[in-house]
């Protein structure tokens, strides 16, 4: 049982003496995902927030039409980023499958770069 205040690793990939090739791979990979997935999910915190955002500056506009415009405008600009984000993993997915690269599997690609890990 650990004592309280200590961190503890979340799994063996991330425990230091795990750190041989393969479970720096491992390692590397969780990491990466990690990031890519804090990333999305700010993205995704931020669009709700810009809409929030935009719906209350609209129904707070009175009738106002450069207050519905701005709110109109931070609505669009929410939205195309959320597609943007969603576009972002269909267009690195095409990108790679051109070059023949599997670049949104992090582990398969960095097994291909560092030499002496089993594929």
């Amino acid at each position: 049982m650990a004592d309280i205040g200590s961190i503890q690793p979340v799994s063996e990939a991330r425990a230091p003496e795990s750190l041989t090739n393969e479970g720096f791979v491992s390692s590397l990979e969780l990491y990466l995902s990690d990031i890519i997935g804090a990333i999305t999910v700010l993205a995704i915190l931020f669009f709700v927030v810009f809409s929030f955002l935009a719906a209350f500056e609209w129904a707070t506009a009175g009738g106002d039409s450069s207050k519905v415009e701005k709110a109109k405008n931070r609505f669009i600009w929410g939205t195309l980023g959320i597609i943007l984000i969603v576009a972002s993993y269909a267009i690195i997915g095409l990108i790679g499958s051109l070059v023949g690269v599997d670049i949104l599997n992090p582990g398969d690609l960095i097994q291909n770069i560092i030499p002496g890990v089993a594929k």
